[in-house]
C-alpha cells in the first residue's frame, strides 16, 4: 500500500493529518525473560520484579514484568506502518517527549505491538515539529501498557 507524501514544511497538509484515531498495528514482538535480564544487566536495574522469576511469582504482579524503560526503548521495533511519508527535509531529529505513561505491566513471555496517531504540528525555527502519540499494547489487551508522545523535528536541507 502506497502512503501519501507530504512536504515537511507543508504545515497545513500535516495538520490535516492530526487525528483522534490511531492507525494500523505494527508488528508483534515477544518480550522474553532473557530480553528483560539483558536490559537489567545493561541498565543496572535488577529489581526483583524484573529478574527474580521465583520471587516475582508471589509478588504484586504474579510474575516478572518488563522495565517501563525497556518498553520505551524497544518501541521502534514494533513501529506501526507509516501514516504518511514526509519528504523534502534534510534531517529528522528525535526532539524529545511531551510525556510518557506506563499504564499496564508487560509480562515476560507476552508479545507487544503498537499503533500511533499524529496529535500536533507546529512551525519551528529549525523546521517543522511533529508530536506523535504512540500506544504500546500487550497483544490482546485493550488498555495500552505505555503511551508515549514522541516529538520529532524535520529540518530543511543544509540545516
Amino acid at each position: 500500500m502506497a502512503v501519501d507524501e507530504i512536504r515537511f514544511d507543508d504545515v497545513d497538509a500535516l495538520r490535516a493529518r492530526i487525528s483522534s484515531d490511531y492507525g494500523e498495528w505494527g508488528p508483534e514482538l515477544q518480550i522474553t525473560q532473557d530480553l528483560i535480564d539483558d536490559f537489567a544487566d545493561l541498565t543496572g536495574d535488577s529489581q526483583w520484579i524484573h529478574v527474580d522469576v521465583e520471587r516475582a511469582g508471589s509478588g504484586p504482579f504474579g510474575g516478572t514484568i518488563a522495565h517501563g524503560l525497556l518498553t520505551l526503548a524497544i518501541a521502534p521495533r514494533v513501529r506501526p506502518p507509516a501514516l504518511f511519508q514526509i519528504v523534502g527535509h534534510g534531517s529528522t531529529l528525535n526532539y524529545g517527549s511531551d510525556g510518557v505513561r506506563f499504564l499496564d505491566p508487560v509480562y515476560a513471555g507476552s508479545s507487544i505491538h503498537s499503533r500511533s496517531r499524529l496529535i500536533d504540528v507546529q512551525q519551528h525555527a529549525r523546521g517543522t515539529r511533529l508530536v506523535l502519540e504512540i500506544a504500546v499494547h500487550v497483544v490482546g489487551n485493550e488498555r495500552p501498557s505505555m503511551v508515549f508522545k514522541a516529538v520529532v523535528l524535520h529540518s530543511p536541507q543544509g540545516a
